[in-house]
C-alpha cells in the first residue's frame, strides 16, 4: 500500500567504520545467488501482508510473480534452491506450523530477526525505498546480477541526498564490491537509463594535471531521490489519515457504549 519497500542500509554495507563493511550484497554476487536475491527482495516487499497470512503462499505463487521476459527462470526446484540458498545465508528461517512450513524473513545483514525499520533511525535500521515500479515495470527481469546489486547500492547512497560520488576501487574497499562488477553493473543502469553519471574536474594538486576527475551518480525516474521521498511523504500523510480514522472510530464507539 505505501508503494516501495523499506530495505535497511545494512543489505549494502555495515555501519561499523572501525570494522569491515561489506554485508549481504558483497556475499551474494561473487556466489552469483541471483535468484536468491530477488526472492529476498519480493519477500520483503510482500512481508507486511504476508506475516498476518494464516497459510504460506504456494510455490507456483512465487514462481509466477518473479516469471517475465528476460528473468532468471523459474520452477520448483529452482525456488526451492533459492530459498535453501536464503537459509544459507541467514535471510530466512523456516517455523513450523502444525503440518505447515512458514517461510520468515531475518534482518538484512543476516544476523538477527527481522523487524520492520520503519521508525526507527539508529544506523542499524536506517533504510532506503525500492519503488514498487520495480516489480510493476519489471526493471528486475531486465537487470543482471551486478546491475541489480549497483542499483541497491545507489538507492542507499542516494537515500538522503540526490547523488553519490565513488570510484570502481572505492566500490570494493566500501562495499566489497570488485570493481569490475561494479563497472559492469552501472554501465548497465546506464543503458537502461536508471543511472545518470555526472563528471565533475576537482583539483588535485599532487596530480601530473593538477586535477582530476570525480564521478557522481543519481538514480532517475521513479528511482530517483525525489520520487522516492515523494513516495514516503504520501505513505506518511496516508499513514496519519488511517490512524486519525481509527481513532475517530474508537472514540465513536467509546461513547456509544
Amino acid at each position: 500500500a505505501r508503494g516501495y519497500t523499506q530495505l535497511r542500509h545494512i543489505l549494502v554495507q555495515l555501519p561499523d567504520r572501525g570494522a569491515p563493511r561489506a554485508s549481504t550484497l558483497a556475499r551474494v554476487l561473487p556466489e552469483r545467488k541471483h535468484r536468491a536475491l530477488l526472492l529476498y527482495l519480493l519477500l520483503l516487499t510482500c512481508w507486511p501482508w504476508l506475516a498476518d497470512r494464516r497459510k504460506p503462499l504456494q510455490a507456483d505463487v512465487w514462481i509466477r510473480a518473479l516469471t517475465a521476459a528476460g528473468a532468471p527462470t523459474w520452477s520448483a526446484s529452482t525456488l526451492s534452491r533459492a530459498w535453501a540458498d536464503l537459509v544459507d545465508l541467514g535471510l530466512v528461517s523456516k517455523e513450523r506450523e502444525h503440518r505447515l512450513v512458514r517461510t520468515v524473513p531475518r534482518r538484512e545483514d543476516g544476523q538477527a530477526d527481522y523487524e520492520v525499520p520503519g521508525g526507527r533511525r539508529d544506523r542499524w535500521n536506517m533504510y532506503f525505498a525500492l519503488p514498487d515500479a520495480f516489480w510493476t515495470d519489471e526493471l528486475f527481469a531486465k537487470l543482471s546480477l551486478p546491475g541489480l546489486v549497483m542499483l541497491l547500492l545507489v538507492a542507499k547512497e542516494t537515500n538522503g541526498k540526490p547523488e553519490v560520488w565513488f570510484t570502481y576501487e572505492s566500490a570494493e574497499e566500501w562495499y566489497g564490491i570488485k570493481q569490475k562488477s561494479a563497472q559492469n553493473g552501472l554501465k548497465e543502469l546506464e543503458k537502461l537509463g536508471i543511472v545518470h553519471r555526472r563528471r565533475q574536474v576537482v583539483k588535485a594538486p599532487l596530480s601530473p594535471t593538477g586535477s582530476t576527475v570525480r564521478m557522481w551518480y543519481s538514480l532517475t525516474g521513479p528511482y530517483g531521490y525525489e520520487s522516492r521521498v515523494a513516495l514516503q511523504q504520501r505513505a506518511t500523510k496516508e499513514r496519519r489519515k488511517r490512524l486519525k480514522r481509527e481513532r475517530a472510530v474508537a472514540l465513536e464507539g467509546g461513547g456509544q457504549a
